[in-house]
Order: structure tokens, then C-alpha cells, then sequence
């Protein structure tokens, strides 16, 4: 498969994004990366707890 240049019409080609814990965000070029990222809450980007983003993984009981 042969890669796709990125939506956002730089003419780059996307690659991954993931946040501190490896987990996949969105694809994004040098052109629009800072855009995408600046949906996420900043401290997803670096290293974190579940204490730092302060969301129940479960519902309490």
C-alpha cells in the first residue's frame, strides 16, 4: 500500500501520533501536527498517571 499525502493539503506525508503511553492519537504531518496535538489535553503528551488526568477508569460505586 502506498503511503497518502496528509488531508490537510501540505503535500506531506502523516505519520503517527501517540500519546506518553503509546497509545494511538491521530495521524498528523509537520505542517498540522501542532493543530491535532493541541486537541488533547497537554499532559497526555508526556509522561502520566491516572492521577495526573484525574478520569475514572470504572464507574464508582
Amino acid at each position: 500500500m502506498a503511503p497518502r499525502e496528509c488531508p490537510c493539503g501540505s503535500g506531506e506525508f502523516p505519520e503517527a501520533e501517540y500519546d506518553a503511553q503509546g497509545i494511538f492519537l491521530c495521524y498528523a504531518c509537520d505542517e498540522c501536527r501542532d493543530e491535532k496535538l493541541s486537541h488533547y489535553r497537554p499532559e497526555i503528551l508526556h509522561h502520566y498517571t491516572q492521577d495526573d488526568v484525574d478520569e475514572p477508569i470504572e464507574a464508582e460505586e
